[in-house]
């Protein structure tokens, strides 16, 4: 079969790749989608993060990189999310595809225990105290034994929130459409029990996706339903978010706090009151980036190629 993958990512990971691949013939293309090393058309293919940034930013490159990889066999995917037209015109162009989730889910959650534990621990009085040289010993809870973090989408990036959660021994809820096995759970909710789970919850991480369903699921009557002594965590999608209403609760003192690594439109637009919330932590859509996730997404496309070979299902298939 012919392989086709970006020469940064050859280069990068030329041994696992040559490894992986003993019999195939490996099709590279540089940063303009120009073919720098093989011939033909692809069998399979890796879209891998530079590339799919590219995409995003270059019409003319993506154009160009649809072209080569149409009616490709198998094509994998870099990044969870399949909602933006250049996924589904990948998805379009190839007979099989596969997207990425679960690659992230690590140092996503890490991102959402880090802003926890900013909370649960209150850096942020600790820093504003050393800025003027003040020795005040606070009495802020400190620690999360026993408190209540609820999960909505419990797929690959909830499941391992939920088990960073169990180390800290708290208890863990979740909203998921279908039943799921793990020892990291202490009750699942269906999606209509969304607001039955809210007020149990100290934390709240929002890890749906963006789908018709899921369209602004958090609004205001899901902020009420919460704790005022909440913080609200978005790793999800911001269209499941209604922000005005996110805006008033935090304003409103309705909940205590929020992080929110996706806002809806990314960059969250200037004029959004959400930028200048004192109790609102803004990342730029970055809490998914660590020096393992390459190596990840090339662990998956190993792993769904020799599927593929054996005509078993691929993980994540589409």
């Amino acid at each position: 079969m012919k392989i086709c993958v970006s020469e940064f990512t050859y280069k990068a990971f030329k041994d696992l790749l040559k490894e992986s691949f003993i019999n195939d013939e490996f099709i590279l293309i540089d940063s303009e989608a120009n073919i720098v090393a093989g011939e033909g058309k692809p069998d399979i293919a890796l879209v891998s993060y530079e590339l799919m940034f590219k995409a995003l930013k270059s019409e003319e490159f993506f154009n160009k990189y649809l072209d080569l990889i149409d009616g490709c066999s198998f094509l994998q995917g870099s990044w969870a999310g399949i909602e933006t037209d250049q996924a589904q015109s990948l998805i379009n162009h190839s007979k099989t595809f596969s997207h990425g989730g679960g690659i992230h889910a690590i140092p996503i959650a890490t991102y959402v225990f880090a802003q926890i534990l900013r909370s649960i621990k209150s850096i942020d009085a600790h820093i504003e105290m050393q800025k003027q040289k003040e020795w005040k010993q606070m009495m802020s809870v400190g620690e999360l034994t026993d408190m209540s973090i609820g999960i909505t989408g419990f797929g690959g990036i909830g499941q391992e929130v939920a088990r960073m959660a169990k180390a800290f021994r708290m208890k863990v809820y979740a909203t998921k459409r279908t039943p799921v096995s793990t020892d990291n759970l202490d009750r699942l909710f269906k999606p209509s029990e969304l607001n039955e789970m809210l007020p149990k919850c100290d934390f709240v991480v929002n890890c749906l996706p963006s789908t018709s369903d899921t369209q602004k699921v958090f609004s205001e009557n899901q902020f009420k339903a919460m704790k005022t002594s909440a913080m609200f965590i978005n790793v999800g999608r911001g269209e499941s978010v209604d922000e005005e209403s996110l805006a008033k609760a935090l304003e409103d003192k309705e909940i205590l706090s929020a992080a929110l690594d996706t806002t809806s439109p990314e960059p969250l637009n200037e004029a959004s009151p959400l930028w200048t919330l004192e109790n609102c932590y803004i990342t730029p859509h970055d809490s998914a980036w660590g020096p393992r996730a390459p190596l990840r997404a090339i662990e998956l496309f190993v792993e769904n190629y020799k599927r593929f070979q054996k005509g078993e299902k691929l993980i994540n298939q589409v």
